[in-house]
């Protein structure tokens, strides 16, 4: 027996999304993560949503998101992978042929006509779902609509409905399939007011069923809200698996290092949030004892994300901004002048004076151009003296000053000038320009090139 062609299709659409969804999960706000989660657990049964997705919550904090997501594609594609090796040589001419990722994929009008021809084909977890989509046909186009599945998943009532309609007894459910069939018989699905009519007495019965009475358009709130409304008692603890390893093969001054680098990564409202519970413990970062550090510093990198002490730099290069969320590297790219430094405009706006003042001082006290982008050169700057009295002028007498923004614009276009514009070779002596330029501002002097 031959594999049916549409197998092929399929295994390469799931191998590629994939590749694409991994390559997207650190670029994903919340709302996108949060769809592409509910996009493919809707393909799942419960016992695997709850298998592969037991950290997950809506309410999590955004990288702890991406953590789970991230985590989440692989194990999904496998399923997915699997689920469509077991219908390798089905004719795809029943819903019992078919994957739930091609019963998503599928209209209502034409998922009911196959039931209606095998009304035992459907396991009752799909028929459950199978209802709730058909409760959000509230009219002729989207009882005909193909992308219903995908977009069903974007209102909170159909998430409602799966919850109450889990509640429901296996009985009662195939009442109501029993129920839409008879009602479905016959209908002429070209007919607009036809379907409409026997769509509203479908839609009030299965609400009906779990407690929901027209009229149902309050129902239908804001895309994407956050599900369930509330944020549990107490979330699961995520942390990338690799930095906790990474953190307990650590001895005592590389946790210390390690937890000065995060330091530099904050915001001054980061800092108070996550180190201020600190300094009522301790009197100095240096007496926190080994084992808390060990504890407290993968939950503090889960926080920041993939932030990079060279990201100051990186900025300009890569779109790696400093204070928001970084941009992709291949969108930056395909970027014009004007957009890039529009976008580091707004990452300006967004800096604190303290990241203001270390995206400068590091400008400054960076001795050559290639080692913006050395990160052990960056990390030691964090142990110069010189680096902290920079910073202290900063957050001194310069906090009042206009002309302190009005010099991080100008460092801004002239490093986006060195990054895109500039030849390789014109960099390093452009580069001392620029820090001449910070120098000056700082009213410390130009600096002298190195002999």
């Amino acid at each position: 027996m031959e594999e049916h062609p549409r197998i092929a299709r399929q295994r390469q659409y799931i191998e590629r999304r994939a590749d694409e969804l991994l390559e997207r999960v650190p670029f994903m706000d919340d709302a996108e993560l949060r769809w592409t989660i509910r996009v493919l657990r809707d393909c799942l049964p419960p016992a695997e949503q709850q298998e592969m997705l037991r950290d997950y919550s809506e309410h999590l904090e955004l990288n702890q998101m991406r953590q789970v997501v991230g985590s989440f594609i692989l194990p999904y594609t496998e399923y997915a992978l699997e689920a469509l090796e077991a219908k390798r040589f089905t004719p795809g001419m029943s819903l019992r042929d078919l994957t739930n990722e091609e019963l998503q994929s599928m209209s209502a009008t034409e998922k009911w006509g196959l039931l209606a021809q095998d009304p035992a084909t459907l396991h009752p977890y799909q028929l459950r779902g199978e209802l709730a989509r058909l409760f959000l046909c509230r009219n002729f186009d989207l009882f005909h609509d193909p992308g219903l599945g995908e977009a069903a998943v974007e209102f909170s009532v159909y998430l409602d409905l799966l919850e109450r309609l889990a509640r429901a007894s296996n009985t009662a459910i195939e009442g109501l399939k029993d129920e839409a069939l008879a009602t479905l018989r016959g209908l002429d699905h070209r007919d607009v007011t036809q379907v409409e009519g026997v769509l509203t007495t479908l839609r009030e019965a299965i609400g009906r069923s779990v407690g929901l009475f027209p009229p149902f358009d309050d129902l239908f709130s804001e895309r994407m809200e956050r599900w369930p409304r509330s944020a549990p008692a107490e979330l699961e603890d995520v942390v990338n698996p690799e930095i906790r390893a990474a953190v307990a093969g650590m001895n005592l001054k590389q946790l210390q290092t390690s937890l000065r680098v995060l330091l530099e990564l904050m915001s001054l409202e980061e800092q108070r949030r996550e180190i201020e519970p600190l300094k009522a413990r301790y009197h100095a970062l240096d007496e926190i004892p080994e084992e808390a550090l060990a504890a407290l510093l993968p939950h503090l990198s889960m926080r920041l994300g993939d932030r990079t002490i060279c990201d100051f730099a990186l900025r300009y290069r890569s779109g790696r901004l400093w204070a928001r969320e970084r941009i992709d590297p291949q969108v930056w790219k395909l970027l014009t002048f004007q957009d890039k430094f529009m976008l580091l405009e707004a990452d300006n706006e967004a800096m604190d004076l303290l990241q203001v003042s270390r995206h400068l001082a590091r400008l400054l006290l960076t001795e050559r151009y290639e080692l913006l982008f050395d990160p052990a050169y960056q990390v030691g700057l964090i142990y110069e003296p010189l680096y902290h009295r920079v910073l202290d002028h900063c957050m001194g007498d310069l906090t009042d000053s206009g002309r302190f923004k009005s010099l991080n614009r100008q460092v801004t276009r002239m490093m986006l000038e060195l990054e895109a514009v500039l030849a390789d070779g014109e960099r390093p002596a452009r580069f001392l320009e620029i820090r001449e330029v910070i120098g000056t501002g700082f009213k410390s002097g130009p600096i002298p090139s190195e002999g």
